[in-house]
């Protein structure tokens, strides 16, 4: 007896789970705009030369690393160049300084 409901409850679950996985297309994300990744290889197709985004209207999209730069990059305008120096103070701790756009360094204490 306790077979038959477990063989129920399987059954079930499996159709649940056939139900939704047809329902819900890719994982919630719709692939309305068409767009495919292209990737150029070098004739010998040994190495990668470019990947970009191309949509059936023609429209070609920011490259990989175009969208990693604006991901890990926005709200940068600039890379400020700074090193650490030893410090004069009792413990010759090292002290940050950075370099200022005219050239001179500034000293973060």
């Amino acid at each position: 007896m306790k077979l038959i409901y477990m063989t129920i409850i399987f059954v079930t679950m499996i159709v649940i789970m056939c139900i939704y996985s047809i329902t819900n297309t890719a994982y919630g994300k719709s692939t309305e705009s068409n767009c495919v990744i292209q990737k150029i290889y070098t004739p010998d197709k040994e190495t990668l030369l470019e990947t970009k985004m191309v949509c059936r209207d023609g429209n070609v999209g920011p490259s990989y690393w175009e969208l990693f730069a604006e991901f890990y990059y926005a709200g940068v305008s600039e890379q400020e160049y700074c090193r650490y120096v030893k410090g004069k103070n009792l413990f010759k701790l090292p002290t940050k300084v950075c370099l200022n756009k005219d050239g001179t360094w500034r000293y973060n204490d």
